[in-house]
């Protein structure tokens, strides 16, 4: 077993952006410790990938820190469901809790809720954190608690792509997959921004080797503002047919969430997401430089290719 100057621990390593993590830091020759709930699940995520299995229930202070054990940096990609996003605090205080206890360091992959409501864009790190839904306040306080314990925390867009099994843009493009309307918030020519995982990913990587990361946040940008029409129309040609656009009402989502626990609790952050949103990552690309992207059609060509192939729906 290599030692604590090269480990590298991804806690909630079956969420889509763990994987990624893990897939690329293995590919990079580091010695990974993948950490989630479930070893089983873990054993299946990754198997044929040369990692460490370690099941830890993260909310616990104690599992944080042996999970952490002997590991020189930790990604955060704990990833909760609708039912428990109050945990995200308890979550991060006791991932804090590790990295005083062993030393290590953090980089947290969060998201741009943390900023709702956007007052204006593009989106920077010195735009207001206050305000919002109780999930923004979660995810808020959680990125809080581990910058406060010296984590660095990477601000992710919408994101999309491979082993991603749900988001805005993802769940668009299994329902044009399908054959079925594209479902949209907003208007059809209102522009957001996506990140392709594997490039967010390998963002994140880049960031954990500069030591002024590190007790700051980042703002990650995608591959471009695009429109709900303008994706549309890029996945009827990948698509080889017309790919129909559907835009949601407020109303409809209210009715519809009669019948879906998971979309009630969603509501209070519809409006938002039928918001346009850029993102201004000048304060990252000083640091790292400019970061590729892969182009939208190769990127969506390849999450049509994995959403086509045999996989764990789980």
């Amino acid at each position: 077993m290599k030692g604590r100057d090269e480990r590298v621990v991804v806690l909630g390593a079956t969420g889509p952006t763990g994987i990624h993590l893990a897939r690329t830091l293995v590919e990079k020759g580091l010695p990974v410790r993948v950490v989630a709930r479930t070893e089983a699940r873990l054993r299946e995520t990754f198997r044929g990938l040369e990692v460490e299995v370690h099941a830890a229930d993260l909310a616990s202070v104690e599992a944080g820190r042996r999970a952490l054990e002997g590991c020189r940096l930790a990604f955060d990609c704990v990833g909760l469901t609708p039912a428990q996003m109050e945990l995200h605090p308890t979550v991060a205080r006791a991932i804090a809790g590790a990295l005083r206890a062993t030393g290590a360091r953090c980089v947290q992959v969060s998201s741009f809720w943390s900023y709702l409501p956007v007052r204006n864009l593009p989106l920077t790190e010195n735009h207001p954190r206050e305000g919002g839904p109780p999930w923004v306040r979660l995810r808020r306080e959680a990125e809080d608690i581990l910058q406060g314990a010296g984590a660095a925390v990477l601000q992710l867009p919408d994101f999309f792509g491979p082993e991603v099994h749900t988001s805005s843009l993802q769940n668009a493009l299994v329902q044009a997959l399908a054959g079925r309307p594209m479902e949209f918030l907003g208007a059809a020519d209102d522009k957001r921004d996506y990140v392709f995982v594997p490039d967010a990913m390998r963002t994140a990587i880049a960031l954990s080797t500069k030591d002024a990361a590190f007790g700051e946040r980042w703002i990650v940008a995608g591959s471009g503002p695009l429109s709900p029409r303008a994706l549309a129309a890029l996945c009827g040609e990948l698509l080889g047919r017309e790919a129909r656009l559907r835009l949601a009402a407020p109303w409809m989502l209210r009715l519809l969430s009669f019948f879906s626990a998971d979309l009630r609790r969603f509501l209070p952050m519809a409006p938002h997401y039928a918001q346009p949103i850029r993102y201004d990552a000048s304060k990252l690309e000083q640091l790292l430089g400019a970061q590729p992207r892969t182009p939208y059609p190769e990127a969506l060509r390849a999450t049509f290719e994995w959403l086509r192939g045999p996989r764990d729906a789980g």
